[in-house]
């Protein structure tokens, strides 16, 4: 009998550890304005991994354009830049959630802000945890091609003799497949990495090259090469272009102002334009700016 209660009041140290534990982790990270960054002399700067030309990891450090970005804020604003570099969720919501106000479940603590949110209003809307703004790129899906072979104001139709290449599962594998009721499934070659794309677009091997402009200049700019691009009426895309910025905790909206100033800077002196040239990527600026 003894024993038996020892057993149970033992269990039940070990569970009331376990919820602290998790209260812990799971507890809300304090987000941090403006004059804290000063004081801490850092600007913690969340980017993706596997998001090439914006960011990835290379021998343990953070490389891209966003970590260039990142950087050339962080100066701005008078601090050193420090990054947290994360895995994309299967909703933008989910990174927000994880590296601007909340924190992963697993630990890890949130970012000061974070690069290469769209600047959606319904994200927005549904985010009011986050303050998302400060845009400084369109994104844009397009078309590499090889003038010789295909026309630059070309119709789809086109590609019922001609190959098109296209990364697997995106949104123009999927315009491209039920194109005309599938008329161009036989000309459509798949690829499952970016590089294999444009290599086979070198080889000669597709007449075009379809997806998201800036993916495919970084591969080909890694590739020591060059590609004319065009964007032809592309109906049945919901969303053809998109503007990404930043996002910060809403209880830092000064330190949100203060990189919006940053940005305008790097804009209006050229710097940003090098920073996208540097990985072979063409700076679109958003509408308006």
């Amino acid at each position: 009998m003894r024993q038996a209660i020892v057993q149970r009041t033992c269990n039940a140290a070990r569970t009331a550890l376990s919820c602290a534990l998790l209260a812990v982790c799971a507890a809300p990270v304090s987000a941090r304005p403006l004059d804290d960054v000063l004081e801490s002399k850092v600007l913690k700067v969340v980017v993706y991994e596997d998001n090439a030309p914006f960011s990835w990891s290379e021998d343990g450090a953070a490389k891209g354009i966003d970590v260039d970005l990142g950087k050339a804020l962080a100066r701005e604003i008078g601090v050193e830049a420090e990054f947290i570099v994360r895995v994309q969720g299967e909703e933008v919501d989910d990174d927000l959630r994880a590296n601007v106000w909340k924190g992963p479940l697993t630990g890890g603590g949130v970012g000061d802000v974070m690069l290469h949110v769209p600047t959606d209003r319904e994200l927005a809307m549904r985010n009011k945890e986050a303050v998302i703004g400060n845009p400084y790129f369109q994104e844009t899906i397009a078309l590499a091609i090889q003038p010789k072979r295909v026309p630059k104001d070309l119709t789809f139709d086109v590609f019922k003799t001609e190959k098109v290449g296209v990364k697997l599962g995106t949104v123009s594998d999927y315009f491209l497949m039920t194109f005309d009721n599938g008329a161009l499934i036989n000309n459509v070659a798949h690829h499952l990495k970016g590089a294999k794309g444009v290599q086979e677009f070198l080889a000669g091997e597709t007449a075009a090259l379809m997806g998201v402009r800036s993916e495919i200049e970084g591969h080909f700019h890694d590739a020591g090469a060059k590609a004319e691009f065009i964007m032809p009426p592309m109906e049945g895309i919901f969303r053809t272009q998109w503007v990404v910025g930043t996002a910060v905790d809403e209880k830092s909206r000064d330190l949100g102002y203060a990189i919006g100033a940053a940005i305008t800077k790097l804009k209006d002196t050229g710097e940003l334009t090098k920073i996208f040239a540097k990985y072979g990527v063409t700076y679109l600026p958003p509408p308006g700016s």
